[in-house]
């Protein structure tokens, strides 16, 4: 009896001190990551002074050798000669799959079987995500009333048909024509965006701007001729068009990632044109900067007509941040996994199970496929009736090693003050990596199904916070070495498709 009260009592010691150990890892990490929220200010201010330092900018270009990187085969498309003729103005007969086809309309089509499930969906990822959000539960705090009607139809097929038009809201007004039809397994719908008035339709109140404010509609467009932006409303020099017979034209899309720089002739567009007329001793390459702060894949695809306006011969692609974290992140926390509630209301078990607040990386990787490389698929589509080559980049990050503490918190706190709109959930700097990851791996696999040249610009950039001045935006020098990379594989390709000056 004895040693059973014994042993009873030191378990009962070891429970206590169990408790003790877990209440104190508990305190001292929201301790530190308090200390570290209120000290976040001042080393972002530090950090993103790096942009300022004189760099003195690699004037060479060194492309590689043929198909070969990093002991890896890439693929570098081959098409008929470029002859200095405008490229542009070949309508090519090549046909867009469906998906892409109404992505550029600006439609979806959404297949529903009788119990009010989607079967498939096609086109525009946009209003196909917001529809699916509501057949799951999950609807948008700015909801137009009139969903709930549609919501009732698709739940009620003999109430088909039904149309009406609806407007959703989410950072921009977007107005769309819905019609639902029954089949014999179920329904249609068609939802067709409405354009007239683009782009000022797009303004969602209290979004309008500022008459002193250089954006024509916020992280989308600018005004032309305003502060920095240039005649059609790009951080570039003014425009030619026509484009001047023999030129080679580039059209650079992205966001912030793209447009930043401390001056025009800073941003990497800019760089790259010096070093490409360097390199084949011309002066009739243009490189543009078309880049918009805050841009993501459903605004570059509704304005791949503004770019082609521009009249390129090339078109290269390089975002994903604006996408993940102001979209994707907060869709993908949805998805139910077992155990988050104990998760988000611990900060130690957050920092060691962040991972598991998200889906599974199959389900990420098919989710970014039906949204963001459908964008991409669409944008493509475009280039290719129109005889110019598209170019996708994956998207670069800052590498830090494990005894980094600071900077890696420092990162954290930039995703959650600068990026991510969350009551919640606290997604770590390491979980935006792994979803970075997913979408670079099956970026480059989409690109090898589509045909679309691709520059691995994250898998041969390897720089850390003297590269980046947060979790995505660069110093001089990081954005010398992004340019060099593009620029080395642009180079070679020019090269292989035999440019005639």
């Amino acid at each position: 009896m004895k040693r059973l009260l014994k042993l009873l009592y030191i378990l009962f010691l070891v429970s206590i001190w169990l408790v003790v150990v877990c209440l104190s890892l508990e305190l001292g990490t929201r301790v530190i990551l308090s200390t570290a929220n209120y000290l976040y200010k001042p080393l972002f201010e530090r950090e993103n002074a790096k942009v300022y330092r004189t760099v003195r900018l690699t004037e060479e270009l060194k492309p590689r050798s043929d198909g070969e990187i990093n002991n890896k085969q890439v693929s570098v498309p081959v098409v008929s000669p470029y002859t200095g003729d405008d490229h542009t103005d070949i309508v090519d007969p090549y046909t867009c799959r469906k998906d892409y086809e109404l992505t550029l309309q600006g439609t979806a089509e959404i297949y529903f079987d009788k119990q009010g499930n989607i079967i498939q969906s096609y086109g525009d990822p946009v209003i196909g995500r917001y529809i699916q959000s509501l057949v799951e539960g999950h609807p948008e705090p700015y909801q137009d009333p009139g969903w709930e009607t549609v919501l009732d139809v698709i739940r009620n097929p003999s109430k088909a048909p039904f149309q009406a038009e609806m407007k959703y809201i989410n950072t921009y007004a977007f107005h769309y024509h819905i019609q639902i039809l029954p089949q014999p397994e179920g329904l249609v719908l068609t939802a067709r965006e409405i354009r007239d008035g683009y782009p000022l339709s797009l303004i969602a109140p209290p979004n309008y701007p500022d008459e002193n404010s250089s954006w024509r509609v916020p992280f989308y467009a600018y005004k032309p001729n305003v502060d920095r932006y240039n005649n059609l409303g790009f951080r570039d020099d003014d425009i030619v068009i026509p484009k001047p017979e023999g030129v080679f034209r580039i059209v650079c899309v992205g966001g912030s990632t793209t447009e930043e720089g401390i001056a025009n002739d800073m941003t990497y567009p800019n760089v790259l044109e010096q070093k490409l007329k360097k390199y084949f001793q011309t002066e009739k390459i243009d490189v543009i900067n078309a880049g918009v702060i805050g841009q993501r894949s459903f605004g570059e695809v509704r304005r791949i007509d503004d770019f082609l306006n521009l009249q390129p011969n090339m078109l290269i692609y390089y975002n994903a941040v604006n996408d993940i974290c102001l979209v994707d992140i907060p869709y993908l926390l949805r998805y139910h996994q077992p155990y988050r509630e104990i998760i988000i209301r611990s900060t130690l078990l957050n920092r060691i199970f962040n991972r598991e607040l998200l889906p599974p990386d199959d389900y990420i990787a098919e989710y970014f496929h039906k949204t963001i490389f459908r964008n991409l698929g669409a944008m493509n589509c475009a280039c290719k009736k129109k005889g110019v080559q598209m170019v996708v980049c994956s998207f670069a990050y800052p590498t830090i090693k494990g005894y980094e503490i600071v900077t890696r918190l420092y990162y954290d706190f930039n995703l959650r003050n600068c990026w991510l709109s969350l009551t919640d959930e606290l997604i770590t700097f390491k979980t935006y990596l792994k979803i970075l990851h997913i979408y670079n791996r099956e970026l480059q696999k989409f690109c090898e199904q589509e045909n679309i040249f691709f520059i691995p610009v994250a898998e041969e950039f390897h720089g850390g916070a003297d590269h980046f001045t947060d979790i995505c935006h660069m110093t001089p020098i990081g954005i010398d070495i992004k340019t060099n990379i593009i620029g080395s594989y642009i180079a070679r390709w020019i090269e292989k498709n035999k440019w005639k000056q």
